[in-house]
């Protein structure tokens, strides 16, 4: 009985082979037509990144958390514009 229970505890210990976790891009089929859907990303165009203090980061907007599309463009639904940190 011990054998058994110490087999079973062996086998049940020894962890699954972890794959290569897929990237996901949820805009991959989005046309380059599709504006800008968070202000972050409007202030970005055309712009090389740079490290920024979060003092210096636009203020932000609250998105429902919905996945909705017009067309084949992402529409996120804002609920409040212009939220500050404080």
């Amino acid at each position: 009985m011990l054998l058994f229970v110490t087999l079973f505890a062996a086998a049940v210990a020894v962890p699954a082979p972890v794959g290569e976790m897929p990237v996901i891009n949820p805009k991959a089929g989005e046309p380059a037509t599709c504006p800008a859907t968070s202000r972050y990303e409007a202030s970005r165009l055309g712009k090389t990144p740079r490290a920024q203090k979060l003092n210096e980061l636009p203020d932000a907007d609250v998105y429902r958390a919905v996945y909705r599309r017009i067309g084949k463009c992402e529409a996120p639904i804002i609920v409040k514009f212009g939220v500050a940190g404080g």
